[in-house]
Parts: C-alpha cells; structure tokens; sequence
C-alpha cells in the first residue's frame, strides 16, 4: 500500500488499511488485532494531540519519539498489530514528523501531527465499523 497522509486521502487511506486487514479476518498467524489495542495507542496519540493544541509541537517532541518506541513495541508483541503498523506506514509517517520537527516548520508540523491523530482515530473507526 502506498499512504500518501494527505489532507484530502487520510481518511480513505485509514479504511483501506482496515479493509486489507479484514480480508485476512484481523489475524496473521496465531495474533488477531483487537480495537482495544488500537485504543492503547490511540490513547497515547490523544495525549499528543492535547499538548500539540495546548502546548505547541515543541513540547510533544519527546512524547513522538516515545510514541513510535511503543508502536514497534507493540509490533513486536503482535503480528497483526505490526501488520497494522506496516500496511498504515506509522512509522513511516511519525519519523517524517519528527524530521520536520527538526527543520522547525512548526505549522506545518502542527498540521500533521494533528492529521496523525485523526488518522489514528480513523483507523480505530474503520476496525470497529468493520470488525463487527
């Protein structure tokens, strides 16, 4: 799959992932994605999106890093959550983020920190829609 996180393709990307994961019932080998461990990350998505609004991206720079450190954490606990992590390009997108960060383009960070999350939650709504 090929996320391109654009304001106008997010949403469609995040049903697409969740579409390609049901075809496979949510499961790799033995490990079935559950919507409780997409709301875990959510959570921790949310909080980042509450500093972001709050505090600006500088203050959620750290909690990005930690972030990603959870999602591969996860990955590593389920395959089909690292099927997720994969097939969404996370990773992919929150090391973008964290490199604009560097570059200090705060509005555009802000904007995609913020579509990050609502791309999150996107993702949890297509499971849940789905899944039942």
């Amino acid at each position: 799959m090929n996320i391109k996180f654009k304001k106008d393709t997010y949403v469609d990307e995040a049903e697409s992932v969740i579409l390609n994961l049901k075809d496979v019932d949510f499961k790799v080998g033995h490990d079935k994605l559950t919507s409780t461990q997409l709301r875990n990350l959510l959570a921790m998505t949310s909080t980042i999106y509450n500093i972001v609004i709050n505090q600006g991206v500088k203050a959620a720079e750290e909690r990005l890093a930690y972030l990603r450190i959870q999602f591969i954490y996860q990955s590593g606990r389920n395959q089909a959550v690292k099927k997720l992590v994969d097939e969404a390009e996370i990773l992919d997108i929150l090391f973008a983020i964290q490199n604009e960060i560097e570059n200090n383009d705060e509005k555009k960070e802000r904007e995609d920190i913020i579509r990050f999350c609502h791309y999150m939650e996107a993702l949890v709504a297509y499971l849940k829609y789905y899944y039942e």
